[in-house]
């Protein structure tokens, strides 16, 4: 939340001024940073207890297979496979209903044809009914219909969508629609596209020149962290509400500038496994449903 902005003058003075932090995080109150004369900045904990939320840093899968997934890897036999054995053998504790965070149309896919091949799409929707997010909008009311009704069932159901989709924006998966979220690699976008390039081109040319806070690299981090977050409060919609959110990428962990971006909600939790392997991970997925359920 920002407020009293000067547009005149915030450049200047936001690099001109020392950040200050005028009430603590560690005694549960707001952050209010005054970044300058114009501008302050507020920081504020979720509306729910810690006790309420889940989360791991999900860094090697049931096999022991380090989990990665930047572009270079992510679309290999062996990485798809074990995130197939990831979301199966989670869906065998979470109750009720289950949304996957992919990063493109192209990668839930993709996914999609390597499980039906091997067998383990057909494993997952006997133990969970799987939908899909469509492409077309005309499509969606009845998908998350149709999945909500199934999530409140017995075996409740699970949901493939993408960042930055039509799910992750604007939708309210409260309660049973979404006792876990799985947010599956980081989504950056093409670095490589034209306009991109020149909008990173842009800021680095300001920046250098001081004319703008934030440099190419910056913005383009900043993107695909706004995005994640986004997905991650899709679920968690009001007091009484909770949740596991599962971060599938060892980046989430490991590094620095990755974590700092998240949700201080989240990285301050008390029920939270970072670097976790993927049995640290079952337990504390058993232990946080079996008051709840």
């Amino acid at each position: 939340l920002l407020s009293g902005i000067n547009d005149g003058a915030f450049c200047k003075e936001a690099t001109e001024n020392e950040v200050k932090c005028t009430l603590s995080l560690a005694q549960g109150l707001p952050s209010v940073t005054k970044i300058s004369q114009s501008l302050t900045a507020f920081t504020c904990n979720h509306v729910v207890p810690p006790s309420h939320i889940y989360m791991s840093c999900l860094s090697y899968g049931p096999t022991n297979l380090k989990l990665d997934f930047r572009h270079s890897t992510r679309t290999s036999d062996g990485m798809c496979d074990e995130l197939g054995r990831v979301l199966l053998n989670c869906c065998s504790i979470i109750p009720a209903g289950v949304v996957v965070f992919l990063p493109s149309y192209s990668y839930e896919a993709h996914l999609v044809r390597r499980w039906k091949k091997t067998g383990i799409f057909d494993r997952i929707d006997k133990k969970k009914k799987i939908f899909r997010e469509p492409k077309n909008s005309s499509d969606l009311e009845t998908c998350l219909l149709t999945y909500s009704r199934q999530a409140i069932s017995k075996n409740g159901s699970i949901l493939l969508s993408v960042i930055g989709g039509k799910m992750s924006e604007g939708i309210n998966f409260a309660d049973n629609m979404a006792r876990c979220v799985f947010v599956v690699g980081l989504p950056y976008p093409d670095i490589m596209c034209p306009e991109m390039k020149e909008k990173m081109s842009s800021l680095d040319r300001a920046f250098r020149e001081k004319r703008s806070m934030i440099s190419g690299q910056a913005y383009y981090h900043n993107l695909c962290m706004r995005a994640v977050n986004q997905s991650i409060g899709r679920a968690i919609r009001h007091v009484n509400d909770y949740a596991a959110i599962i971060l599938v990428d060892r980046r989430y962990a490991n590094e620095q500038r990755i974590w700092n971006a998240l949700p201080f909600w989240l990285r301050k939790g008390e029920n939270k496994s970072t670097q976790a392997s993927f049995g640290q991970t079952i337990l504390g997925l058993r232990d946080f449903f079996k008051t709840r359920i």
